[in-house]
C-alpha cells in the first residue's frame, strides 16, 4: 500500500502543524509517494515562513536539509504526458485548482499502475474529488 501525499499534508513532516504527530505515525512504515510538484511546493512554503519570521535561519537550513536527504527516499510521480492527459478530464468533473488537478492526476496514475493507494491531504476540496474517483483519502487533521 502506498499514501500518495499532496503538499498540504507533506509539509506536514518537516512543519509541527495539527495533523503533523498523526501523519508521521501513519507513514512510519508506509511507502509515500508524492508529485514531483511537491518538490517546488514544499521549498516554496518553507522560503515563505522564514520571510515571514515563522522559522529561523537556523530551522530553515535543517529543515531544507532534512527535506533534501528524504525526498530521494520518496516514490516521485513525475508531471509527465500521461499525468497531464488525466487534468481535463479531472477540472471537467470537479472544483479543482491547478496543482491540486495535477496532484490528483498524480495520485491516480499510481493507480493506473496497480497499486493500491491512498491521497493523504489536507485540503477538503482535493479530498472530495479524490474520493469521487473512487481512490481512498485520509486527512491527517479529521478528527479520530
Amino acid at each position: 500500500m502506498i499514501d500518495f501525499l499532496d503538499t498540504s499534508a507533506l509539509i506536514k513532516l518537516y512543519i509541527a502543524e495539527d495533523g503533523s504527530e498523526r501523519l508521521a505515525r501513519r507513514v512510519e512504515d508506509q511507502s509515500v509517494a508524492v508529485s514531483d510538484l511537491a518538490f517546488a511546493e514544499v521549498h516554496a512554503t518553507l522560503a515563505r515562513r522564514l520571510r515571514e519570521s515563522l522559522l529561523t535561519i537556523a530551522e530553515y537550513q535543517l529543515t531544507t536539509r532534512r527535506f533534501a536527504a528524504e525526498w530521494q527516499g520518496l516514490i516521485r510521480v513525475s508531471v509527465s504526458q500521461a499525468v497531464l492527459q488525466l487534468v481535463p478530464g479531472l477540472c471537467q468533473r470537479h472544483p479543482l485548482r491547478s496543482a491540486d488537478a495535477l496532484q490528483l492526476a498524480s495520485a491516480l496514475m499510481l493507480r493506473e499502475e496497480d497499486l493500491s493507494v491512498t491521497l493523504v491531504a489536507c485540503d477538503q476540496r482535493l479530498l472530495g474529488s479524490a474520493a469521487a474517483e473512487k481512490l481512498p483519502v485520509f486527512d491527517p487533521t479529521a478528527a479520530v
